[in-house]
């Protein structure tokens, strides 16, 4: 039983926004508050969540924590996770005009490696940039085109975009260029390039921290954390609808038959997946609204090779639309983990939708796929394949097309009129951020629940504004 007069606390999705959120409350004991933290999948972490598969350690894709996260939360991630936050040098790869050039970028790297064209083209786009009058930017095309100029953008970002989001650039909308990509101009390109050489280097440049069992590994224990402060915690919990009750509190029905009261709900889960819970069912203008909004999918395919490893590189990225995969990681390099001897993994990122085909391939199919275009990348495998097998996540990329900013404005007046229901995280806001603004959010919504269990809006809503100057950190 609730004590009475304490608030009933429940977030929905075990990731690393829920996880920090419910952490944070916790932390404090003048909250007179009980904190529930809802999971539908059978482990937490949400897509930051890791996995063992025979003896490897696996993430779900490329993850990292970036050195720009703030020492608040660096300090505590490094004490919960006592010890194993690996401070490691990023060392990958961008596949352009067949040949591989390190990143991150290096500029006498792309003197020396890239056609004389090109970098003879992009220094042309530079110089007449300031010469030529642009309307304002509509699309994600002009913004990056009005800033970097054409010749970068066709070989890079362009074909890149369209193979995340499956969008010509032309459709995607401008806002993702300036939340997407940090370099989105020439000058921005060349001081995150001057940045990382000798004696002008940032703090942190070409640094990433991992944890030494995994990405998960901050989730899980973010999650030991919630529990050993006195927090509940379930996994495998399916919620069939929620309904509100008369004091704006709500009734959670499962779909195992029982129920859950709460106080406020603070949601995490895609906000699309949200709106389709609630009922009443909203109006048909809401509901087309949902349908409208669009997050992009992913088949993780993994591959695992009877060597003790495939490259040096932690992560290679593929912008050709001819390749099936985006991006290519390979797990123990992120740890530089010598364990398990004569075996490593891959994980291959494919974007998709749910009705593209590779979505219902066997794995045996996608293998053929993935090690053809492996060896047309120039990264034949020339060792034994020992197994192969594919994650399908529905809900990676938010989608950014010309019309979404309707669409999401439609859904957010529709569930601003539920006060006790606050949205946070990527999926729950729609928006394209790293884990460590998830989890400043996380953070920061702690704070907007005085110790009597009341809500600030108008302070959440202040940190709204602020969250939406994130720029993605490559």
């Amino acid at each position: 039983m609730m004590e009475t007069g304490r608030k009933k606390l429940i977030v929905l999705g075990a990731g690393q926004a829920g996880l920090a959120l419910a952490m944070k409350w916790l932390q404090r004991s003048s909250l007179q508050a009980d904190v529930v933290v809802l999971e539908k999948a059978d482990q937490v972490g949400g897509l930051a969540a890791s996995f063992e598969h025979e003896g490897l350690i696996f993430d779900y894709g490329s993850h990292r924590l970036h050195p720009s996260t703030s020492p608040e939360i660096l300090t505590e991630l490094q004490n919960l996770l006592a010890g194993d936050l690996l401070d490691q040098t990023r060392y990958g790869r961008i596949r352009l005009f067949d040949r591989f050039v390190q990143f991150p970028l290096k500029p006498l790297e792309l003197v020396r490696k890239l056609p004389p064209a090109f970098v003879a083209g992009f220094l042309r786009d530079s110089l007449v940039k300031p010469f030529i009058s642009r309307g304002t930017p509509v699309s994600f095309a002009d913004v990056l085109k009005n800033g970097l100029g054409k010749t970068f953008c066709a070989s890079f970002y362009f074909p890149y975009a369209e193979k995340l989001w499956g969008l010509p650039p032309e459709q995607i909308a401008a806002v993702q260029a300036q939340r997407r990509v940090a370099a989105n101009s020439f000058w921005k390109m060349a001081a995150k390039v001057l940045y990382r050489m000798p004696g002008l280097k940032r703090p942190g440049a070409g640094r990433f921290f991992y944890p030494a069992g995994g990405f998960g590994q901050i989730s899980r224990v973010l999650a030991q954390e919630v529990q050993r402060l006195g927090g509940s915690l379930a996994t495998r919990v399916q919620i069939d609808r929620m309904e509100q009750r008369a004091d704006q509190g709500w009734t959670l029905f499962l779909h195992n038959g029982e129920t859950v009261e709460a106080d406020y709900v603070f949601s995490t889960i895609p906000l699309t997946v949200l709106t389709r819970l609630i009922h009443p069912v909203a109006p048909a203008t809401v509901m087309q609204a949902v349908e409208a909004l669009r997050f992009r999918a992913m088949v993780l395919h993994y591959v695992i090779l009877e060597t003790d490893q495939f490259t040096p590189f932690d992560a290679h990225y593929f912008p050709q639309k001819d390749l099936i995969f985006s991006r290519l990681s390979e797990a123990k390099n992120y740890r530089r983990a010598v364990e398990p001897r004569g075996r490593t993994g891959l994980c291959l990122e494919i974007p998709c939708n749910p009705d593209s085909p590779v979505w219902n391939q066997t794995d045996a199919e996608i293998t053929a796929y993935v090690l053809a275009d492996l060896h047309k990348a120039g990264l034949p495998v020339r060792c034994r394949v020992i197994s192969s097998f594919s994650k399908r996540l529905a809900y990676v990329y938010p989608v950014y097309d010309l019309a979404f900013s309707d669409h999401l404005q439609t859904l957010e007046d529709h569930l601003s009129r539920f006060p006790r229901l606050i949205r946070l995280g990527r999926q729950g806001l729609f928006v394209h951020d790293n884990t460590h603004h998830t989890i400043e959010m996380a953070y920061k919504a702690s704070e907007c629940l005085d110790d009597d269990g009341r809500w600030s809006g108008e302070q959440w809503q202040r940190h709204l504004t602020s969250f939406a100057q994130n720029v993605v950190e490559d």
